[in-house]
């Protein structure tokens, strides 16, 4: 037995160290799982793991999350837990969650979808690349079944559907009046488009763009109402601008994210490259790579803060990611992308949540976050009620 312990905490060791094998892992995460046969020796391991040398809450939480990331990169579904855990021990932190990823990770990694049955709701998918284009005389275009030919030229521009993105190539000598049009998304689509000057605009869900067909004049202006990732064509003295209501974000050519649905708390506007401006309410703020700007739904005052920008920009690439998110928060998203409703009985909470899942899962297998976390819930239709 003490030699088997050694191994295990050796191993352990090495997980956190980031040195351990595909195999060794696995072994690890095996005989954690045996609870009831290894309590003793898990006991031993939590205590030679709780020594006043590394007793660190903060700095060693976070590394422990960020080990266990990292050993989760393979795994089809990464787990989420709520943010009660600062009180526990370092090595009880992690043997916990380790065993549950491992136990998450064996229940998900070949993932069937359920078979229907008569009578019973069909397990939502995932949104997809879905979009309504409303053109300048008012008519529509359902582009997830519309041909590729099937689109007007619209003022100078020539609109090009290929590989599930819009493309717009304006004649910039022409001149033909500007008109413009809107890309809109629905719950659970989302959609790319390639503005006339060369610039890139990710829309997510729940969400609509408003722009010219052709950028002339001082300035390129374009209308946002809820989330979109932008990677900006520079132009010298023809600022891009992105207007969200009562706030403008301003660039010459960089690459952030926006997210302004009216019914999240904030409107945030997170930079990865170049430089932008930001102004509300006659509140200006000028961000550097790595920073976000945010304000208050009905406040005035502009927050300016480091920025998760792998979290604000998850959702573009293909992931729901949380740090430290209310339930709330989670929900919503989860609402936009798969179009159902949320109830809560009781209320909300003061739940937290990190990690990240897949945007191509089911509903059923998103929503093992909940039941990761000891949140009851059931589904009723096309609503998700959250017991308390």
């Amino acid at each position: 037995m003490p030699e088997e312990k050694d191994h295990y905490q050796q191993l352990l060791q090495r997980f956190l160290d980031n040195t351990c094998t595909p195999g060794e892992t696995e072994e690890l995460f095996d005989f954690l799982q045996q609870d009831a046969s290894n309590r003793p020796l898990l006991e031993e391991m939590s205590a030679s793991f709780n020594s006043p040398a590394k007793d660190e809450p903060g700095p060693w939480r976070d590394r422990v999350r960020e080990k266990l990331l990292l050993a989760a990169r393979p795994v089809k579904v990464v787990p989420f837990y709520k943010k009660w855990l600062p009180k526990v021990a370092a090595a009880a932190l992690l043997l916990t969650v380790a065993t549950i990823g491992w136990q998450y990770y064996r229940n998900t990694k070949d993932i069937t979808p359920p078979a229907t049955t008569a009578g019973t709701r069909p397990d939502p998918l995932p949104g997809g690349s879905k979009a309504t284009l409303t053109l300048a005389n008012g008519a529509t275009v359902l582009l997830d079944s519309a041909a590729s030919d099937a689109i007007p030229s619209q003022g100078a521009a020539k609109v090009i559907k290929i590989n599930g993105q819009l493309k717009y190539e304006a004649d910039q000598a022409a001149t033909t009046a500007v008109v413009y049009n809107t890309l809109t998304t629905p719950r659970g689509g989302q959609y790319r488009i390639e503005l006339p000057d060369g610039t890139l605009v990710w829309l997510n869900a729940a969400s609509s763009l408003r722009f010219p067909t052709a950028f002339n004049g001082t300035e390129r202006t374009v209308v946002l109402n809820g989330e979109g990732y932008f990677e900006v064509a520079h132009r010298d003295n023809m600022p891009f601008k992105v207007q969200l209501g009562s706030g403008v974000v301003e660039v010459l050519g960089t690459r952030f994210n926006v997210m302004a649905y009216p019914n999240e708390t904030r409107v945030r506007t997170t930079l990865l490259q170049g430089a932008v401006k930001v102004t509300h309410n006659n509140h200006t703020a000028r961000l550097a790579p790595g920073q976000q700007a945010s304000w208050a739904a009905g406040g005035s005052n502009i927050t300016v803060g480091p920025a998760d920008t792998d979290e604000a920009i998850s959702w573009k690439d293909g992931y729901f990611q949380f740090n430290r998110a209310p339930l709330a928060d989670v929900m919503r998203q989860l609402q936009r992308w798969y179009n159902v409703e949320v109830r809560y009985e009781g209320g909300s909470g003061k739940r937290e949540f990190w990690g990240k899942i897949p945007r191509n899962v089911r509903l059923s297998e998103a929503l093992k976050i909940l039941e990761l976390s000891s949140i009851q819930y059931s589904m009723k239709g096309d609503t998700i009620i959250i017991h308390r």
